[in-house]
């Protein structure tokens, strides 16, 4: 082995990726056997990201602006406590690892000409929470798949005007009414095609009202992407956190760093 061969090995093996749900090596972020765990969509309809046939549409509750939706996981267990740990843990380290989950259905979409955005514009926090919490989770996941991909990313396109309460804790309608105005343009967008990036999606009102104001700012086309996509009927439908023992277990297995490990129930 040459000189250089070596020192590749060494560097290799000493900066080995380390999968964030088992600790174990990893190629990219979650490693093959941990990201096979979460849960995908069946046939998710483009343009709500629900699993077809879909029995209620919420583009029939409220106005819809977005024209491509790809949401690729279901939000349930493991994958909720990742998603939470990011968010509210100070897990920041699993943005990259849940950004990089995106980046096959997202290049896929965009090779087959479904997807069209050629800029990523995450989902704003307003200044307050963005204080508290240090970090906006949507920027980690969309600076990992703008890095994977190429793709262009917007930090200072739109802001957050006022604060408000978590989505999580609000039934659909409250939901609408709790992001209605709650966005600004920064600055003029013409001709720009955009997909928002956030975490979760659950009744999509936080990324149509600011595909509203993005649209409003010269945007000619607005899609949608984030990791997981809340399923109705399910446990997390209302956007609550699912409670029982396996929920229990997990949360009492966070490390230091609010990660949960994973779990081979």
């Amino acid at each position: 082995m040459t000189k250089r061969a070596a020192i590749a090995a060494f560097l290799c093996a000493a900066f080995t990726e380390v999968c964030p749900a088992c600790r174990g090596p990893s190629e990219a972020g979650f490693c093959h056997g941990c990201a096979a765990e979460l849960r995908p969509i069946s046939r998710p309809c483009g343009i709500c990201g629900l699993p077809s046939p879909v029995r209620r549409c919420p583009r029939e509750a409220a106005a819809w602006h977005v024209e491509r939706m790809i949401a690729p996981l279901e939000y349930c267990f493991p994958l909720d406590h990742y998603l939470q740990a990011l968010k509210f843990g100070h897990g920041r380290m699993l943005g990259r690892a849940l950004g990089l989950l995106l980046a096959e259905p997202v290049a896929a979409a965009l090779a087959d000409g479904g997807l069209a955005a050629d800029t990523l514009v995450p989902v704003p926090l307003h200044r307050e929470r963005l204080l508290r919490r240090g970090y906006n989770q949507a920027v980690e996941i969309a600076q990992a798949l703008a890095a994977e991909l190429g793709l262009r990313i917007e930090l200072a396109a739109v802001s957050r005007v006022r604060p408000a309460p978590a989505q999580s804790r609000l039934g659909a309608r409250a939901r609408r009414a709790n992001v209605a105005h709650a966005f600004r343009a920064l600055r003029p967008l013409p001709g720009r095609r955009i997909a928002v990036v956030d975490d979760v999606i659950t009744t999509g009102s936080t990324v149509n009202a600011l595909a509203a104001v993005l649209r409003a700012a010269g945007a000619v086309r607005v899609e949608a992407i984030a990791v997981a996509r809340t399923v109705p009927g399910t446990a997390h439908a209302g956007g609550g956190r699912r409670g029982g023992p396996r929920d229990a277990a997990g949360a009492a297995r966070q490390d230091a760093g609010g990660v949960p490990a994973r779990t081979n129930t």
